[in-house]
């Protein structure tokens, strides 16, 4: 696999959104959310004859707040990110012999991942995606990929570690 491979890809605010909450909720502050939601309206339910009336509204209330802080607040900071300048423009991967080269009109020298230094490649439904370290990955949607998928996930097969793949 000698030969460079050169797209594209426009990141949209649904997608870094979706990536987000992928991420949020596959970690163990999405997970609390989701118990602590699960166990108010549990305890709400199995109380609420006791209860008094405030109680009877707090707990559903506080439950709500568990559910809908996480997005909320991630729709929020996805929003501000989208205001980057990076966001204003597609972004160029180039996948070469020493690396993954990712070039912006917004940055005057390009960004160089060297393969090694990548922490994993995953898909997840309509996104491959590049993780340079635990939290952070270079979100490339599949449809803006779509006619050179299949070679571009086959160069990286080539220049990444098998146990860093995941890729369905």
């Amino acid at each position: 696999m000698g030969q460079n491979i050169k797209f594209s890809v426009k990141i949209k605010e649904d997608d870094l959104y979706r990536f987000n909450l992928h991420h949020t909720y596959s970690t163990s502050q999405g997970l609390i959310s989701v118990i602590l939601f699960a166990l108010l309206i549990v305890v709400w339910i199995l109380r609420f004859p006791v209860l008094s009336p405030i109680y009877r509204l707090f707990y559903p209330l506080m439950a709500v707040i568990f559910l809908i802080y996480i997005p909320l607040s991630l729709k929020l900071r996805v929003k501000a990110q989208m205001q980057q300048e990076v966001f204003s423009f597609p972004l160029t991967y180039e996948l070469k012999e020493d690396g993954i080269w990712i070039s912006s009109p917004s940055a005057e020298e390009p960004a160089v991942l060297p393969w090694q230094y990548i922490y994993k490649v995953a898909t997840w439904k309509d996104y491959l995606l590049i993780y340079s370290n635990r939290v952070n990955a270079y979100i490339l949607p599949k449809a803006d990929i779509s006619g050179q998928y299949q070679d571009i996930v086959e160069y990286i097969k080539t220049h990444v570690e098998d146990y860093k793949l995941q890729i369905k």
